[in-house]
């Protein structure tokens, strides 16, 4: 064997050896990047198993808070939440649409209490005025939303006469809002509010006497002009225009 070649022989065994000792820490490596990534996922996995799938954290309960016409037990039927459902993948919005459906509820707010309950913050609609009609009576909240029924009209609460009654109709939202910029004390004088159009609101006190408000603003110079008005003879007092008021 030439010189030559006994010089190629050991070059080639120390490359082999070196191609044999790269493969050998790259699969070190590798094994040490699997073991990491599997140190961080497992835990990982374990939680996502606890939150999505796990009974331990699951709907037990469901607590209702805020109800006074309502049952708490209406509220957990609209609510519609499986017990055993994981507390985690519990749709709020679909639950909070659920609850809203029923008319006297105007919010509720959903959270979650862990490890197993969902709250239900319900708050229900005020009744601001009634309708009374040979059927009954029925409360409305200030924006016109006809939510209950009554024996009869609470006591306190003002009448609303119009003929198309919901928040839809203009004529109700203009008796409504004009109701509303009252002070406590006109307001609660007012027996009857009624009106024909949104510009012919009629408030009628307690003692008989009727105010002519016309329609939605100059609450202010309606409401000076209709303190002074009342303090005169007459039982129809018009403070529709305030520059012009008259009384008979």
């Amino acid at each position: 064997m030439s010189p030559r070649a006994s010089k190629v022989l050991p070059a080639a065994a120390r490359l082999a050896a070196k191609a044999k000792a790269d493969r050998s820490a790259r699969r070190k490596r590798v094994g040490r990047r699997l073991g990491l990534g599997l140190a961080v996922l497992a835990p990982l996995a374990l939680l996502g198993w606890l939150l999505l799938a796990s009974p331990l954290l699951a709907v037990r309960t469901v607590a209702v808070s805020g109800t006074e016409r309502l049952t708490p037990a209406q509220v957990r039927a609209a609510a519609d939440v499986v017990r055993g459902t994981p507390l985690a993948r519990v749709d709020a919005g679909a639950v909070v649409r659920r609850v809203e459906s029923l008319r006297a509820v105007a919010e509720v707010r959903v959270s979650r209490s862990w490890p197993s309950t969902l709250r239900l913050q319900v708050v229900e609609r005020e009744p601001v005025v009634g309708v009374v009609t040979s059927a009954g009576v029925t409360l409305l909240d200030a924006d016109g939303v006809p939510f209950s029924p009554a024996a009869a009209l609470p006591p306190g609460l003002v009448r609303l006469q119009v003929a198309r009654p919901g928040p839809a109709d203009p004529t109700t939202r203009a008796a409504l809002h004009v109701l509303a910029d009252l002070p406590q004390p006109m307001r609660g004088r007012v027996r009857i509010v009624r009106a024909a159009s949104p510009s012919s609101v009629t408030l009628v006190l307690r003692d008989g006497r009727r105010l002519l408000w016309g329609g939605v603003g100059d609450t202010a110079l309606k409401l000076q002009a209709a303190e002074a008005l009342l303090t005169m003879p007459g039982t129809v007092f018009d403070v529709s225009r305030p520059g012009v008021v008259t009384r008979r």
